[in-house]
């Protein structure tokens, strides 16, 4: 929900300025000097390491990979504004099939020479969790592990900061923009809660699992390709290609606490989970208009 809420202020603040720079006086010197708007529909691949169960639940090997990248696909848009003094800024808004807008990056560029630059910038995305449960119905021997029999799915968001080079290369009608990010980032903190009962008697168990920030240093290389089809007095429209691969290595570290009968027995554990090998490839194709 707060993810939601930002990038819904971002992209307020984007539109605001696309509409307050026309009406700058007309001896006054044009913050953003050209805009370029674009629609796309991409496909996102994610593959993490997964490991054998030990006697802790370890999140990361239920993060949800879809090998046909049905659940992993988004509507796109983007604008990137050309400034004044050589800056540069590209804002990003993607969705998946619930049309929430809560895919999105942001970065400011400057490029002091003509076709090598800097950026740096943020992004945040969810990505699904299933049925993390399926833990303690497998391992808790002597249990019912999880009395809830509702699909357990969850979004977590992976948020971080970015900076790197920038590459840029023009030829007639053909554009491209290279960008060799890397940062920090971290997968959103989040409570769960599991019921279990002892089978053939009525003790119960509460399982409650509370997990900690996880931040790691992670390479984001993008490539974006621009072809212009047609050239008016104005506007420009043409095809763009995106393409991006992500790598990361973490684990989601976590507090629990294990309450047993009428809550009068308490076990509270700090527990530190290996880390995964993460990686994310996304492609993209759509159109731009440039103005």
């Amino acid at each position: 929900m707060k993810s939601n809420k930002l990038s819904l202020r971002i992209l307020a603040v984007v539109f605001l300025m696309a509409f307050l720079n026309p009406f700058q006086a007309r001896g006054q010197e044009k913050l953003v000097e050209s805009y370029q708007a674009a629609v796309w529909f991409g496909v996102r691949d994610v593959n993490r390491d997964s490991f054998p169960n030990t006697e802790n639940l370890d999140f990361l090997n239920y993060l949800y990979s879809d090998s046909e990248m049905s659940d992993y696909q988004y509507l796109g848009v983007s604008l990137h504004l050309c400034l004044r003094g050589n800056w540069e800024a590209d804002i990003k808004f993607a969705m998946y099939d619930d049309f929430a807008p809560n895919n999105f990056s942001f970065s400011a560029l400057y490029f002091p020479f003509k076709h090598i630059g800097f950026n740096a910038g943020f992004f945040s995305y969810p990505q699904l969790m299933n049925e993390f449960n399926m833990f303690h119905r497998l391992t808790d021997a002597g249990y019912y592990g999880d009395i809830d029999n509702n699909f357990r799915q969850r979004y977590v968001y992976e948020s971080g900061i970015m900076a790197g080079p920038v590459f840029r290369f023009d030829y007639h009608s053909f554009h491209a923009f290279i960008k060799l990010n890397g940062g920090m980032s971290s997968i959103s903190t989040f409570k769960e809660k599991v019921n279990q009962k002892e089978i053939n008697t009525n003790k119960r168990r509460e399982i409650r699992y509370s997990t900690k920030a996880s931040p790691a240093f992670f390479f984001f290389p993008e490539a974006e390709f621009n072809i212009d089809l047609y050239k008016g007095a104005k506007t420009t429209v043409g095809l763009q290609a995106l393409a991006s691969w992500y790598t990361v290595s973490r684990s989601i570290d976590y507090t629990r606490i294990t309450y047993t009968w009428e809550y009068d027995e308490e076990v509270n554990e700090d527990i530190i989970n290996p880390k995964h090998g993460f990686k994310k490839v996304e492609a993209s194709l759509g159109l731009y208009f440039r103005w």
